[in-house]
């Protein structure tokens, strides 16, 4: 949480952290200028208020962030732009002067959203520049992924919030499809138009939009084969048929920025096989299992393997003893969500994952079967929070129904 940036600074020997960019492209940016949209140069020295270098114009929006504020005036940008036409070591002399004015000196973590080429060789400008000055070397998780994977209960409440518009969303266009007719199998958006896979979308992105909710990463609405495919987006071109899967995957976030949420269902319309049944109870009763498994402190990978070994005994290949596999359970269990739609904790069978579930983790469950050939897959999705006092808290609230009649 944001609260404990400083224990962490401690604790991984950070002597200060400067961060630049912008808040609505850049989740770190979001996190750290408390979600005011500006343009923004981020210094915190361990221990100490943070400040932001704004730029003249931002202001009166950077009184919103409630941090030290310092306009970029301040330090002669213009004139240091004007005499280095290298503009990497302009801004290498640019950012020295705020770490000089500010005393910044030790082990700095720096986080950004240049491209990797640039900020290489603008690392290599500044602490050429400044040798009291060292890149902080963070192997695994940065100081930020660490504090932004728990959440506090407004963050919480936020994703909380998407999850329900979310859960609207779908249920309408659920229910409007539910008063079509059917002709020949297939469901009619009047007396002469097929409904089709693009119909369903759009009808999701504008619920999803009047809920101030955009699609900003895409969404999965995929029938049939494709929903065998976990990560196939679907054909917007195919018609909506009785009897098929249909994998719902719907990961919108809050408009200009902010958090995410990330909800998947499964339905066939109309009717459903025995045999996709029999692999929407073994989803359903995956999902529970790995519910009752959730405790404070266990090991996400020990949750993985157990999933596996459950699959397995249903006779479904996974991962952990056939690791090439395309079919069956062939991907990994959940991951955090927050400002990004995928971020830490993570699952997944690496034996070199360290992490543990801990009180406020937020993190999607979303076991699932894949079977392209045969023409069908199944996923279910919930995301749960674990609270301060370690209860699994389901911020997911949408029945499991397979078959929607129509």
């Amino acid at each position: 949480m944001k609260n404990e940036i400083d224990k962490l600074m401690k604790r991984m020997k950070v002597s200060a952290i400067y961060a630049e960019g912008m808040s609505s492209s850049s989740p770190t940016m979001y996190y750290l200028l408390n979600g005011v949209n500006l343009y923004g140069h981020y210094v915190k020295k361990q221990g100490k208020r943070a400040y932001v270098i704004h730029y003249p114009i931002e202001r009166e929006v950077a009184r919103e962030i409630g941090h030290k504020l310092i306009s970029s005036t301040r330090y002669g940008l213009r004139k240091i732009y004007e005499k280095y036409p290298d503009r990497i070591k302009a801004k290498a002399y640019f950012i020295k002067a705020i770490l000089d004015d500010l005393k910044v000196k030790g082990n700095v973590a720096f986080y950004g959203e240049s491209q990797m080429g640039a900020a290489y060789n603008f690392l290599k400008q500044l602490t050429k520049l400044d040798k009291r000055v060292k890149v902080c070397y963070e192997a695994s998780k940065s100081l930020i992924t660490i504090a932004r994977e728990t959440k506090d209960s407004e963050e919480v409440k936020r994703i909380k919030s998407i999850g329900q518009r979310v859960v609207r969303a779908f249920n309408d266009m659920v229910k409007t499809v539910q008063q079509m007719k059917v002709k020949k199998n297939t469901v009619m958006k009047d007396r002469k138009r097929k409904l089709l896979i693009g119909d369903l979308r759009a009808m999701l992105r504008k619920h999803l939009f009047e809920g101030n909710l955009i699609n900003s990463d895409g969404m999965i609405v995929a029938q049939g084969r494709d929903a065998g495919v976990p990560h196939n987006s679907g054909n917007d071109r195919s018609a909506v048929k009785l009897g098929q899967t249909i994998v719902f995957d719907i990961f919108p976030r809050e408009i200009e920025g902010g958090y995410f949420f990330d909800f998947t269902r499964t339905i066939c319309f109309g009717h459903a096989s025995k045999e996709i049944k029999e692999v929407y109870a073994t989803v359903k009763d995956a999902q529970d299992y790995v519910m009752d498994m959730l405790k404070v402190g266990k090991r996400n990978i020990d949750i993985e393997r157990s999933l596996c070994k459950f699959f397995e005994k249903r006779g479904h290949p996974t991962l952990l003893n056939s690791p090439k596999t395309q079919v069956g359970y062939c991907h990994t269990l959940g991951h955090g969500v927050g400002l990004d739609i995928h971020e830490s904790p993570s699952f997944g069978y690496v034996k070199t994952n360290k992490d543990r579930i801990k009180p406020g983790h937020v993190f999607t469950v979303e076991p699932g079967l894949y079977y392209p050939d045969k023409g069908y897959g199944v996923r279910l999705e919930d995301v749960v929070y674990v609270d301060r006092r370690g209860k699994i808290v389901n911020l997911t609230r949408c029945v499991r129904r397979l078959v929607a009649e129509i």
